[in-house]
């Protein structure tokens, strides 16, 4: 679960930062705001004045006081409404509300009505996080125990597959807090008092007012997204902002928990002692590493999929190195790489920065041997991810050109994605895979997508792939693996899974 505390965190950050820039864009205009499609009672009331208890006339109108106002409408505050337990439906049109129990209310339609009269972010949580109490809505693979209030199954020693209607936001945790980003000049007091008149409450919910630290959130979000380093595989992923010092801490961080790792390793399965020293030697796993070097890639993943944080990226990347290395020393002169589902383009780059790194290292051991070449493609139905993989593969220079899929080859769904993404005018210059890189010409392929769309994909991808190619598969849950080797085994031989990490899965195979 860390990797899902570490996303959860810098969601939190990121949240943070949005609601800081957007306040001075949102709040400098009326002071006033009005909830929408409330009452008709609340609809007669005054405004609710978001800004200052102070009336307009009394502004001073002075540059001074105009840069100072300007300044503190940049600061933000924090409201925060504690243990709410969630309704269905409003409290006050709920046949099943009890009027006692104040803190029983819709809470969607709080944050609703906290962004109507000018929040500049709201978020639910669950009040229960990290207690015995605790009931997750949405959970990492892995074996766990929870009751779906739905249909009150138990799901028990599996993997906590939510069902459909909590995934789509059907469904709240038992007990949320709901935190609302406000300037911090708002008026508390009538915020609360309007919250109250409009959900009907007998008395107003516990909550607590924070003001939000004014920094660097930029910087604070940046600080906290370190590099990302694959253990086996010795990719470094980096981002824009990261210094060499910061990114050879990590490195070296890796190095000692490997280290660590090894050590602990020769201890469970016994030690060969040489008079008073105990040597830890593994000649295998010395005789790897030391063949070879990081490779480091520099993603700015923007909205695209594939920053290294996920485990199906880091099995793919293991993945990539282990089979691109596997073609160099067989001296192959070209290699084909396709990326189906490329996203960030992050294991296409990664397979060519391989290849680049080996031509660098073979040029200063044999200047006058021949090098190898990779042609590297993804394929992507999201158009903006395809300009982000084109940026990431010029910023690490590689070449890797992206395309939309041949339209022949997708369902309904990923047809009408794809034809929107061709009508837009900004994407005009992003094509579709061309003929001659449609077909069977590729020796490795590699897709990170989800179990569903790769069963149907099994065909598409297998045409793709030359006799006596390789495959990688990810995005894949341990559960979901059955089904996937079943649909890959009529295209390709030995199809297996061949790692895994946190529950999730790499299917490998070979072409027949």
């Amino acid at each position: 679960m860390s990797s899902a505390v570490n996303s959860a965190t810098m969601a939190s950050s990121i949240a943070f930062f949005i609601a800081y820039i957007s306040c001075a864009l949102a709040f400098q205009a009326a002071p006033f705001s009005r909830v929408a499609q409330t009452s008709t009672h609340y609809r007669q009331r005054v405004s609710l004045r978001v800004l200052s208890k102070e009336s307009s006339e009394e502004i001073v109108d002075s540059e001074d006081d105009e840069e100072e106002d300007e300044g503190d409408s940049w600061a933000l505050r924090e409201i925060k409404f504690l243990e709410l337990s969630a309704a269905s439906t409003n409290a006050a049109d709920d046949n099943n509300y009890d009027s006692t129990e104040d803190t029983t209310m819709d809470v969607r339609g709080l944050s609703e009505f906290l962004m109507e009269i000018g929040a500049c972010s709201v978020s639910i949580t669950d009040t229960d996080k990290d207690t015995p109490d605790e009931d997750p809505v949405f959970d990492e693979p892995g074996e766990t125990s929870c009751t779906n209030d739905v249909e009150d199954v138990m799901i028990e020693n599996t993997y906590a597959m939510v069902l459909e209607d909590r995934a789509v936001g059907r469904n709240l945790w038992k007990r949320c807090d709901v935190s609302a980003h406000f300037p911090a000049s708002i008026d508390v007091p009538s915020i609360i008092d309007s919250l109250r008149y409009t959900f009907s409450l007998p008395a107003a919910p516990r909550y607590t007012v924070d003001d939000v630290p004014d920094m660097d959130w930029i910087k604070h979000v940046q600080e906290s997204w370190t590099p990302i380093i694959t253990r086996d595989s010795k990719f470094v992923l980096r981002f824009p902002w990261h210094e060499d010092n910061v990114v050879m801490k990590a490195c070296q961080e890796m190095e000692r928990e490997k280290m660590q790792a090894a050590m602990a390793a020769q201890f469970d399965t016994g030690v060969k002692r040489e008079g008073a020293v105990v040597n830890f030697y593994n000649e295998d796993l010395e005789q790897k590493q030391e063949e070879r070097a990081y490779v480091q890639i520099e993603l700015e993943g923007g909205i695209a999929f594939g920053t290294g944080e996920h485990p199906t990226t880091r099995l793919c990347l293991d993945w990539v190195r282990d089979t691109t290395e596997e073609l160099l020393k067989s001296d192959s002169e070209c290699i084909n790489f396709v990326d189906y589902g490329a996203g960030s383009g992050v294991l296409g780059i990664a397979a060519a920065a391989v290849v680049r790194d080996y031509n660098q290292g073979k040029r200063k051991q044999e200047p006058t041997s021949s090098l190898s070449s990779i042609k590297t493609v993804g394929v992507e139905i999201d158009a903006d991810a395809i300009r982000i993989a084109d940026d990431n593969a010029e910023k690490n220079g590689v070449e890797m050109k992206n395309y939309l899929p041949d339209i022949d080859s997708l369902d309904d769904e990923a047809l009408s994605v794809v034809l929107r993404a061709m009508q837009r005018k900004r994407n005009k210059g992003i094509e579709t895979l061309p003929s001659d890189l449609n077909g069977q010409v590729y020796d490795l392929c590699a897709a990170n997508i989800l179990a569903r769309p790769l069963v149907g994909l099994a065909p598409v991808l297998a045409s793709l792939v030359k006799s006596g190619g390789k495959i990688g598969l990810s995005g894949v849950l341990s559960v979901q693996a059955e089904s996937v080797v079943e649909a890959y085994t009529e295209f390709f031989d030995d199809v297996k899974v061949a790692d895994e990490e946190n529950g999730w899965v790499l299917i490998s195979g070979t072409r027949k």
